[in-house]
C-alpha cells in the first residue's frame, strides 16, 4: 500500500529547530523523518522511500553541501531544499540542492516552496521504487 502523507527528511544540529521543523511539517500533514547529522541523515535517506529533503547547510562535520552531493549520487530525483543562517552561498556549494532558503524566512515561505518540490512529477521508475520500498516495510 502506498504511502498517502509525504515524507520529509529534515537534517539540522540543533535539536530546537529540527523539532520545531517537525512539529510544522507534521501539523502540516507530513510524515517526517529527523536527523541531527550528515551522516545520520545519510543512513536514514538510505533505509527510507523520502519525498524530499529539508538540509541544514552549517552541521559539525559534514556540511549540508557535501550531504546533499552524496544524497544526488544515492536518488538525484529527490528534491534538496538547503537552509541557510547567514548570507548567500557561492554557486559552487548549492549545486546539489533544488532550492534553498533562508532560516529566518517565515514558515508559510517553507511551506510552500516544500509543497512545489514534492509536487514535482516523478519518473516512472521512481514512483515504482518508492511503491516497493513501502512493500517491503520502509
Amino acid at each position: 500500500m502506498s504511502r498517502a502523507k509525504a515524507r520529509i527528511l529534515c537534517v539540522d544540529d540543533h535539536w530546537n529547530a529540527l523539532i520545531g521543523r517537525k512539529m510544522l511539517l507534521e501539523a502540516s500533514g507530513y510524515e517526517v523523518l529527523q536527523s541531527t547529522g550528515g551522516d545520520e541523515g545519510l543512513r536514514l535517506f538510505l533505509a527510507h522511500a523520502v519525498d524530499a529533503v529539508v538540509l541544514d547547510y552549517q552541521m559539525p562535520g559534514m556540511n549540508g553541501d557535501v550531504v546533499a552531493a552524496k544524497m544526488k549520487r544515492i536518488n538525484s530525483q529527490v528534491p534538496i531544499m538547503l537552509l541557510l543562517a547567514y548570507g548567500p552561498l557561492p554557486k559552487n556549494k548549492l549545486r546539489s540542492v533544488d532550492t534553498f532558503l533562508s532560516k529566518s524566512q517565515p514558515p508559510d515561505i517553507l511551506l510552500s516552496t516544500l509543497q512545489n518540490l514534492v509536487d514535482r512529477p516523478k519518473t516512472f521508475f521512481h514512483r515504482w521504487l518508492d511503491h516497493w520500498k513501502d512493500r517491503i516495510g520502509n
